[in-house]
């Protein structure tokens, strides 16, 4: 008996009755199963009995229980409920009528460009709510993509995902098909954000629309190097049937480098939805805005640049510019730190010398005064006079006055 078929039949915690096996992943088995109490179809996902005991896979799929529940969007997939206290380990999903983007690209080969610019819009509009909440996917790939009836994206599996204030698992034993869209950041192990999600959509819009993967290798190491490094073929140059503005679109969105990388889902979304309204339209470069924080998310995507708004056409008034002589341009220089040294008046310095010149006068006076008054002995004359010599000519006259003895 297929050890993935034992279970159906079953029912699980009383209300889940296993229908058929949907899909067998690296760590889990996707059923159909039908709510015994809704009496309604689901996806019911269950971890593995091999890997059940496994810390580590039992937290990617708690992981992604959390991340999900935290979403409620037309474009991810629904959580119903989580089962993870029994021996049977669970996650109850809303049930897919589609089939994976993997198997739609296997069965039509290339895509039209505009189908795959429809697919793409309707993955930024999930990534960028998954954002917004602060959860980034980390594992964007056709596998995990959902094509419904209609044309209706349903983006899935968040196993991997960073959500907020969660430890989260690491990339150790992920699945190979991972490598191909792994971005340069999460190659070299470093610390990712929302941008390297939008890497990894941008490689998968560039194989929808070229048929080939960017970067191949003998090997994972290989490819992931190629990812760090190297610079891929233009999709025109594979398929020159795509607009070049499309071409633009997805070469920003595989930038190695997160600043020349579109910096938020909706920013590329803009930039799609000229595309669709007009193919011919080119972007030009221009010089990427300061990030701001992950906490500012929500301000920064509601930023609209001026050349990518369409219903706001931009008035430009002329200003008259005066022209700047040297002069001019140092009037206009703005003050440094340091401070301008401030000097005292040639004024006040004549106040003060006069101030303290008429001290000395009175101070003379008294003094000469006091010793008219007295017995002024010789060596108290001579040593009198001998600091007079030292005074201004004025000063000496004055003393030798009071003293007696006649001024030389």
């Amino acid at each position: 008996m297929d050890v993935f078929k034992k279970n159906i039949g079953e029912v699980f915690d009383g209300r889940y009755k296993i229908n058929r096996t949907i899909g067998v992943g690296g760590m889990a088995i996707v059923y159909e199963a039908t709510d015994l109490m809704t009496n309604k179809r689901v996806a019911l996902k269950m971890l593995k009995d091999s890997i059940s005991d496994n810390t580590q896979a039992l937290r990617r799929f708690i992981n992604e229980s959390k991340a999900v529940a935290m979403l409620n969007h037309p474009n991810i997939v629904k959580i119903l409920d989580v089962s993870v206290k029994t021996e049977h380990k669970f996650i109850v999903m809303e049930y897919i009528r589609g089939i994976t983007l993997r198997e739609y690209m296997n069965r039509k080969g290339t895509l039209d460009w505009r189908e795959a610019t429809e697919f793409i819009s309707q993955i930024l509009l999930a990534l960028d709510h998954a954002h917004m909440k602060g959860v980034i996917h980390r594992d964007i790939k056709p596998q995990n993509i959902m094509v419904m009836e209609g044309g209706v994206i349903k983006v899935t599996d968040f196993g991997i995902a960073k959500i907020p204030n969660a430890e989260t698992v690491t990339m150790i034993d992920h699945a190979i098909g991972t490598i191909y869209y792994i971005s340069p950041e999460q190659a070299k192990g470093k610390k990712i954000d929302e941008r390297s999600d939008i890497y990894s959509l941008g490689v998968m819009y560039y194989e929808m629309v070229t048929g080939k993967l960017p970067f191949l290798a003998e090997n994972s190491y290989g490819i992931m190097l190629k990812h760090i490094s190297d610079t891929p073929t233009p999709p025109k140059k594979l398929n020159p049937k795509i607009p070049l503005g499309l071409e633009q679109i997805i070469l920003c969105a595989m930038e190695k480098d997160v600043v020349n990388r579109y910096q938020s889902a909706s920013q590329m979304l803009r930039h799609i939805y000229r595309i669709k309204k007009d193919p011919t339209t080119i972007f030009q470069k221009q010089t990427p805005a300061p990030r701001t924080p992950t906490a500012e998310v929500a301000i920064r995507r509601t930023t609209v640049h001026p050349e990518e708004h369409e219903n706001a056409p931009q008035k430009v008034v002329p200003q008259k510019i005066s022209p700047r002589t040297p002069q001019s341009h140092k009037a206009a220089r703005p003050a440094r730190g340091r401070r301008t040294p401030e000097y005292v008046p040639f004024s006040v310095v004549i106040v003060i010398c006069i101030a303290f010149l008429a001290l000395a006068i009175i101070g003379f006076v008294i003094l000469f005064y006091s010793l008219a008054n007295a017995k002024v002995t010789l060596p108290e004359a001579q040593a009198f006079l001998s600091f007079a010599e030292q005074a201004p000519s004025t000063l000496r006259e004055e003393a030798c006055r009071f003293i007696g003895y006649p001024y030389l």
